[in-house]
């Protein structure tokens, strides 16, 4: 098994150095982080949205929650989580559940959470279910360059209506 091909091909292109991490087979992003040994502060997941102007991709560490909110107020916009049928056509070359966090690797506009910012080392899907990317924070603020980045999650014991934790 090996990362998306369109993902490595990105990463390729853009020089970055990366290690694949393997791990044993798992479901969710916190979880992934629980199985592969990564401190799940340094495990970030993306979640899909989109409203009238497109598709929006935000990486938020693997233990908050996305506060749906705050990238709307952010960015002056109204987003909503996508439908899996979505993602599959978005992301046909990754596993379902499986979406690296890196949407520009997809043309996708990308929104980072500043709490990313706190870690040196950063791990996120890489495509399927059973391997990572293991990137430098500088490596990973490269890539997203020019890409907007605010307080867009929090921690999962905060009580909000729009919160996903996906």
């Amino acid at each position: 098994m090996s990362i998306a091909p369109k993902l490595q091909a990105f990463l390729n292109h853009n020089q970055i150095d990366y290690e694949v991490v393997s791990h044993p087979y798992s479901d969710r992003a916190l979880n992934t982080a629980h199985v592969a040994c990564v401190p799940v502060k340094n495990m970030a997941k993306a979640i899909v949205l989109q409203d009238e102007e497109g598709y929006l991709m935000a990486i938020v560490p693997s233990m908050n929650k996305l506060m749906l909110r705050w990238i709307n107020t952010k960015l002056n916009r109204h987003l909503h989580l996508v439908s899996e049928h979505s993602l599959e056509e978005l992301f046909p070359d990754c596993e379902m559940g499986a979406v690296p966090a890196m949407g520009i690797a997809y043309g996708m506009k990308t929104c980072w959470d500043d709490e990313l910012n706190a870690v040196q080392d950063l791990y996120f899907q890489g495509g399927n279910h059973r391997e990572l990317v293991h990137i430098q924070r500088e490596q990973f603020k490269k890539l997203l360059q020019g890409q907007p980045h605010a307080a867009i999650s929090c921690d999962p014991d905060e009580t909000d209506a729009y919160a996903t934790d996906n």
